[in-house]
């Protein structure tokens, strides 16, 4: 079973920008994002006895848009569906204010790739998400 320490240093050693997070009440929570800055992806273990870790990114909407074309919600479930992503807008569909995009991630047998492309998918989903709603 891949260890959190593990898990943080793999992204250390690629040279990508990481950060603890304290705040939240959460037992393991970092983020991970591109050397050079960028949307930040939450790696997060909620418990101690958790055998998975969550790949999570939370993205604020911008409400005028969705006032003038409320159609880009839909477009957004499709290709969030198509990526074989979790996500859910909050309050809810109708009147979204923001939304989480996640993957679960499962430590046992975790290797360095399948840890990078769980990641790297949160942040192209959050990325493609940003360019619908442009």
């Amino acid at each position: 079973m891949t260890s959190d320490v593990e898990l943080f240093s793999w992204f250390k050693e690629l040279g990508m920008k990481v950060e603890k997070v304290t705040s939240g009440g959460l037992y393991f929570h970092f983020t991970v994002a591109p050397p050079t800055g960028g949307i930040p992806v939450s790696v997060i273990r909620t418990t101690p006895e958790s055998t998975y870790y969550i790949v999570a990114v939370v993205l604020e909407l911008d409400q005028e848009k969705l006032k003038d074309r409320p159609s880009l919600i839909s477009e957004v479930k499709r290709e969030l569906l198509r990526l074989n992503v979790e996500f859910f807008f909050t309050p809810d569909d109708k009147n979204p204010k923001s939304v989480q995009i996640a993957k679960i991630m499962f430590s046992e047998g975790l290797t360095k790739n399948q840890a990078l492309d769980n990641v790297t998918l949160i942040k192209n989903s959050a990325l493609l998400t940003l360019e619908i709603l442009k």
